[in-house]
């Protein structure tokens, strides 16, 4: 009878023993299996990151490449312009100075008025047919507002910049901050207020 007990109390400490053996195995996979499954989550969280940065690496690549693209054919047409300026017939440049619009622009100047919208359209006009196509080359480059080609066509009829200030109403760091702006826009490049002025006198 004690053999018996003393057997009973052996085989149960066996299975006990056993059972958590058994149970500690259990756990110990089952934690193994927990971390495979984190280390997949963050495989798959570099995955996609990593897809997402090349993708957009592309994207800025493919961007700057067009802005080049873009640059270089304004460059490009810009010494056409030039290159035609030279060589295609214009009317007398004195027609300007002698224009009936040319004399207000003085006597604005003496008031130290500025020019009203009848004005600037018939600037434009006597530009146009003095210089070919003046207006539609200058926007075929950028979109300008009133005051960037109000400040062009004063250029091109050689109004010097502390009178255009007067002519448009604005300050003479204004007008500078224009032509410098304007510059940098069509070329891509930083320039001065004279390349700006150059540039319009050129074409």
């Amino acid at each position: 009878m004690q053999k018996c007990a003393i057997v009973a109390c052996t085989l149960l400490q066996t299975f006990f023993l056993g059972g958590n053996k058994i149970f500690s195995y259990l756990c110990i996979k089952q934690n193994q299996r927990t971390d495979m499954i984190l280390t997949n989550r963050e495989l798959f969280l570099l995955i996609i990151c990593t897809v997402f940065y090349i993708t957009l690496f592309i994207m800025v690549l493919q961007a700057n490449r067009h802005k080049i693209q873009l640059l270089q054919s304004r460059l490009d047409n810009i010494h056409a312009m030039q290159k035609m300026a030279v060589i295609e017939p214009r009317q007398d440049v004195s027609q300007i100075f002698s224009s009936q619009v040319y004399l207000r622009i003085k006597q604005y100047l003496n008031d130290g008025s500025c020019l009203d919208d009848k004005d600037w359209k018939e600037l434009a006009e006597i530009v146009n047919d003095t210089y070919t196509g003046f207006t539609e080359k200058l926007f075929s480059l950028y979109n300008m507002s009133d005051q960037d080609y109000h400040v062009s066509l004063l250029i091109k009829v050689r109004i010097q910049p502390k009178d255009i200030a007067t002519l448009t109403a604005h300050s003479k760091e204004s007008i500078a901050s224009t032509r410098s702006r304007l510059y940098q826009k069509v070329f891509g490049k930083k320039g001065s207020t004279k390349d700006w002025d150059d540039f319009i006198l050129s074409i």
